[in-house]
């Protein structure tokens, strides 16, 4: 484990678990969910990154500039046959740099099921009120690749309130696969709304989420337009995630498409302040 710390900020990350934060404290106060011990999965990180694409493929199938290209189910339950959330956060990442506040990480992907050679960087930079995280991925094959980038955070949903206003949402299967775009402008309640796994879009700003004292906000990149909230009901947590792409994009030619040694590199920036009474 490598922390990073300053005045009022404590990252802690796993290079060999996903690349993952274990935890990101503001003043002594989680403000991710902090990694859980139950479940060593990457499922049980505080956040880790998408890479090279989000959420589900369906079935794992695609067809890409002619090829067809088939991906084994790499979560359970394997019965659905879905492909999801890429590579990165089931591998181990190499260490290229660390200081006291920064901490820059690789993985590498040789060509496999995904039929593509690429490297991917991350970057880890603290900041006076939170922490800046960069990601990027290179295309190191001799053909294009589709590729998708987001970022998979973990909250605490004890009196939590998501003030960020969207102008719609996906309908879902009951395995996550978009169905129907419905148009709902407003502000998505995490205390009363039905539990939820789907993309959100027309994210209209920062996402701003906010607990009784402190409140956080994310800002992503531009080429980050749609949001991804996972909120179930019988969890102490829900996931506000940044991505480049609906679900299953790549069956609906939503992927961005790297030339071979393209590099497409985005971040996200999480600003922790107290709340005014």
């Amino acid at each position: 484990m490598i922390s990073l710390q300053n005045n009022d900020i404590a990252l802690i990350i796993d290079p060999s678990r996903g690349g993952g934060i274990l935890r990101f404290d503001w003043r002594d106060t989680a403000i991710f969910q902090p990694a859980r011990d139950t479940d060593c999965s990457p499922l049980g990180l505080a956040n880790f990154v998408l890479v090279p694409f989000s959420n589900r493929i369906a079935k794992g199938h695609f067809s890409f500039e002619g090829e067809s290209v088939n991906i084994p189910p790499n979560h359970p339950p394997a019965s659905t046959g879905h492909a999801i959330h890429g590579h990165g956060w089931m591998a181990p990442w190499e260490v290229v740099a660390k200081s006291e506040e920064v901490l820059h990480l690789r993985y590498q992907h040789t060509a496999d099921s995904w039929p593509w050679d690429y490297s991917c960087d991350q970057e880890m930079i603290l900041t006076a009120q939170g922490y800046i995280h960069k990601l990027s991925v290179t295309n190191q094959s001799a053909a294009n690749m589709p590729a998708g980038l987001g970022f998979h955070p973990y909250f605490p949903s004890a009196n939590v309130h998501l003030s960020t206003k969207f102008e719609g949402r996906w309908h879902v299967t009951e395995q996550g696969l978009p169905t129907e775009w419905v148009g709902k402008a407003g502000i998505y309640d995490l205390s009363t709304d039905d539990p939820v796994d789907t993309v959100f879009t027309g994210r209209r700003g920062a996402l701003e989420i906010e607990w009784p004292t402190h409140r956080l906000t994310m800002t992503p990149n531009p080429d980050l337009p749609e949001t991804h909230i996972f909120a179930p009901s019988d969890e102490d947590y829900f996931c506000v995630e940044p991505v480049s792409h609906m679900t299953d994009a790549i069956n609906r030619d939503g992927l961005k498409i790297l030339a071979p040694g393209e590099c497409w590199s985005t971040q996200v920036e999480f600003s922790v302040a107290p709340q005014i009474s």
